[in-house]
């Protein structure tokens, strides 16, 4: 969120950053307090402090992430009386009974939030504050960025003020954005409708545009054991590709809808090599050599973090383990989706 705002080219300054994982708050303090005397981040329970405590900030601006997993479609579906919804309900109800709250308000949340009991609250309790708000699912594809990361975000601001656009269905794109115009070819993505020729006409960067030079192939490789048992679940893209998959918590732990792994060779076909009778049947040092020389790997997390648009300075502080790091940004969100919606919120 802090980089999004940067990137979206408004001024202003940060007054607090909450988070409870302890490793997203040294991966924030490490990038973005190196040399603040005072850190902002606040790993405290929300709903622990008072309601003085949040308007003692008098803050313009909320940019929030609240807790995925209890809208998730691989979750429980609980919705509001899953405990994680709790810190962000508080937030909700607080909004009425601040004498200083904030003007403006951007949400991110998985697909699936839009048609939970929370959203519902939320947005009651934004039209009893007199709040005008925009929902919206908005993918990377739309930015030119080859991965797919759909999201739902809701855009809130205080009246008088309104959008520029007004349209009270959620939107596909983003208003007022150079993008806008992709929001047909988006749906027919999102649809699976032809999507490689979709993929071209509105001109994805391609994935070679976020690989490093020098990667420990060795340290990024994927087990022979894993390929040849796991193999047909990878979700394989090329450098040439114009696609990748959600990059999740569970990358590099575990295989399946936890996002895509990388084939340095060009030319063979892994589907047909996966496919090949003699992987069905027996592994032999055959089948081992054939897919080899696919040279699959993971990508690394500072390619992940590429295609996420953090910044080229952006790093980890050296006591963060490889896992953790991929947690983090399975966890996080992309950066220059949020900047696009920034400066839509903030146009007035």
């Amino acid at each position: 969120m802090h980089y999004a705002f940067q990137l979206s080219n408004n001024s202003g300054e940060f007054l607090a950053a909450f988070d409870v994982n302890t490793t997203a708050n040294s991966v924030y303090k490490h990038n973005l307090e190196k040399e603040k005397k005072k850190s902002i981040v606040q790993q405290r329970s929300i709903e622990s402090l008072p309601i003085s405590y949040y308007d003692s900030f008098n803050a313009n601006i909320w940019l929030m992430s609240p807790p995925c997993q209890p809208y998730t479609r691989m979750g429980l579906h609980q919705g509001s009386s899953d405990p994680r919804a709790k810190s962000f309900l508080y937030l909700i109800d607080m909004l009425s009974k601040m004498s200083f709250p904030p003007t403006y308000i951007l949400i991110e949340n998985v697909k699936g939030f839009e048609e939970s009991d929370t959203r519902n609250t939320l947005v009651t309790q934004l039209k009893n504050c007199n709040y005008n708000f925009q929902e919206f699912f908005i993918t990377p594809l739309q930015l030119g960025i080859p991965n797919s990361r759909l999201r739902y975000y809701l855009l809130a601001k205080k009246q008088p003020f309104d959008f520029k656009v007004s349209d009270s269905k959620i939107l596909y794109y983003i208003p007022c954005s150079r993008y806008s115009q992709r929001s047909n070819d988006i749906i027919k993505i999102l649809n699976n409708e032809d999507s490689d020729s979709l993929l071209s006409k509105i001109n994805i960067r391609p994935i070679s545009d976020f690989l490093q030079d020098d990667v420990d192939y060795e340290k990024y490789s994927i087990p022979n054991k894993t390929l040849t048992k796991y193999g047909k679940l990878f979700d394989i893209v090329k450098p040439s590709s114009r696609r990748s998959c959600c990059f999740t918590k569970g990358y590099h732990h575990y295989v399946e809808a936890t996002g895509s792994i990388l084939q340095l060779d060009e030319f063979l076909d892994s589907d047909q090599i996966f496919n090949n009778n003699q992987i069905n049947s027996s592994i032999s040092e055959n089948t081992i050599n054939l897919i080899l020389r696919l040279k699959l790997r993971y990508f690394t997390e500072r390619e992940v973090a590429s295609i996420m648009g953090f910044p080229k300075d952006f790093s980890f502080p050296e006591e963060v383990t490889l896992k953790q790091r991929y947690r983090v940004l399975g966890n996080s969100l992309s950066v220059r989706v949020v900047a696009e919606l920034i400066k839509y919120l903030l146009l007035d």
